[in-house]
């Protein structure tokens, strides 16, 4: 079965978060693995500009997932509004068949 690729990006406060995240979508072989990017962030939260260092998961998975990823992370997140961003992409064939073939 081939769907339509994404890249997805999962927001995650710290390490601990990051991993118990990527953890729960692993054991469900929704994606494919994950890499952890952590670097300063600033955004507005709440009308103020707020500080931190922050972490994203990013990593692989099919359309027939996507809808149980969110369900998973919001599930698994502590911040109010997990970020969930998924990018569509053409894959070579072999990423395309690897995704295909990692995830349930």
């Amino acid at each position: 079965m081939n769907d339509e690729c994404f890249k997805v990006e999962i927001s995650a406060e710290n390490r601990e978060q990051a991993d118990t995240i990527l953890n729960a979508l692993l054991e469900r072989r929704l994606v494919t693995g994950g890499q952890f990017l952590a670097s300063p962030a600033r955004f507005l939260w709440k009308g103020e500009v707020v500080d931190m260092d922050y972490l994203t998961v990013t990593s692989f998975t099919p359309e027939r997932h996507r809808e149980e990823v969110i369900r998973v992370v919001k599930a698994n997140s502590v911040e109010d509004v997990p970020m969930i961003a998924f990018f569509s992409f053409i894959p070579n064939p072999e990423l395309a068949e690897w995704i295909n073939a990692t995830v349930a």
